[in-house]
């Protein structure tokens, strides 16, 4: 397994990003391995769910950040650049009310007594879909400008690392490996492509 260590904070978001992508490509074995209503791995199921919950809403908070920079640092005639914010802040806003809408699902199937996997396994898939559909292109059309325009300070108030959040994200990620069986434990896969917005540099 990856270890963690000390890193600059732009590696720091690309680690995160990775292992949100292995996760994910995990919990697409899972959907494609299970017909919709099988319980086979619901250990897996919800394990992965509740890494992506927490990763998911982390990345969103960065990419707020990142994204109130841009509009202000990039040059006002750079009008291609400035409607592509407007996309990319659309995107998020979906992104984010289908996190929240599947946290919901989760807290719901929790307090059910995990009595309700059908209705879990049905907000999982859509979830999965609307992530599919929100994938962004490897190309970051945005890194000449964070090349540029942000400095390692920037980058140490967007990655917004503690202890704390480096404790959570390897006690889930874990969790995600112990409820994996042989096959879809996500050391298993690249994480090297997958939902990333589009101003974020690639993890490797």
């Amino acid at each position: 397994m990856a270890e963690k260590t000390e890193a600059h904070p732009r590696a720091e978001i690309g680690f995160e990003r990775r292992r949100q992508m292995q996760v994910r490509q995990s919990l697409i074995a899972v959907l494609d391995a299970a017909p919709p209503g099988d319980s086979t791995h619901t250990a897996l199921q919800e394990a992965a769910v509740d890494y992506m919950i927490t990763s998911m809403t982390r990345l969103d908070v960065q990419d707020i950040a990142i994204l109130v920079r841009l509009k202000i640092r990039i040059p006002k005639d750079h009008a291609d650049a400035h409607q592509g914010l407007v996309d990319l802040e659309a995107r998020q806003a979906r992104a984010r009310t289908e996190t929240k809408t599947m946290a919901d699902a989760l807290q719901g199937y929790r307090e059910s007594g995990r009595d309700t996997f059908a209705a879990f396994d049905t907000s999982l898939r859509h979830f999965h879909a609307e992530m599919q559909a929100m994938m962004t292109p490897r190309k970051n059309p945005y890194e000449p400008y964070t090349n540029t325009l942000f400095t390692d300070d920037d980058w140490t108030a967007i990655a917004g690392t503690t202890e704390t959040s480096l404790a959570t994200e390897q006690e889930q990620y874990t969790a995600v490996k112990s409820a994996a069986p042989d096959g879809m434990d996500p050391e298993s896969f690249s994480g090297t492509h997958g939902l990333k917005p589009s101003h974020i540099p690639s993890p490797d």
